[in-house]
């Protein structure tokens, strides 16, 4: 916790395919199991959540990761899989929807962090978009601490397009939503 900081730059270097799923599996994955409304079997999360409602979702987008091929994925904590959603490069389209920012090209992945708004609002109403934002920051911070343990940059990005990233990721913008995008590489951090 103490070393965790955004890095600054990302040097165009892949990062090993073990570390992602480490990283996905620390930020978003299922740590446990219990029984919950009415399930016998209700996942526990990595990332502390409102009522365990678990509404965040993670679309990483591979740019140079070792064994997967380049593209927009989603991650599925239940079988702890990457499915690809759609194969391609989209390093530099990933800079242009986060405001020009030409670092996000570099990095090995962005993770997008999105939120399936009516699995918290059932249950907390008013106070569910609250909800859902924090679980969405704990999940980053989550991602920046195991990225950091890894030995590897990490840092959050909170300036997008939403709705051309939406198109991107095929979702409506108002059930699912994005928050954030994390992005996770070989960093550089300036003193």
């Amino acid at each position: 916790m103490n070393a965790r900081r955004s890095a600054d730059y990302f040097i165009n270097e892949p990062i090993s395919i073990e570390d992602l799923a480490t990283i996905l599996h620390m930020g978003v994955g299922i740590t446990g199991w219990t029984q919950a409304y009415g399930y016998k079997r209700y996942p526990l999360r990595s990332y502390p959540s409102a009522g365990a409602l678990q509404p965040v979702e993670a679309y990483p987008v591979v740019n140079n990761v070792l064994g997967l091929e380049r593209g927009l994925y989603r991650y599925d904590p239940f079988d702890h899989v990457l499915e690809i959603l759609k194969p391609g490069d989209y390093a530099s389209l990933m800079a242009d929807l986060a405001l020009g920012q030409d670092h996000v090209s570099r990095a090995s992945a962005a993770i997008v962090l999105t939120v399936v708004y009516a699995r918290t609002y059932w249950k907390y109403w008013k106070r569910a978009l609250r909800y859902v934002l924090l679980d969405a920051g704990a999940a980053m911070e989550n991602i920046y601490l195991a990225a950091t343990g890894l030995g590897l940059g990490v840092r959050a990005i909170g300036a997008f397009y939403d709705g051309e990233l939406c198109r991107f990721l095929e979702i409506d913008c108002m059930s699912e939503f994005p928050v954030i995008l994390t992005l996770v590489g070989k960093g550089i951090y300036l003193p």
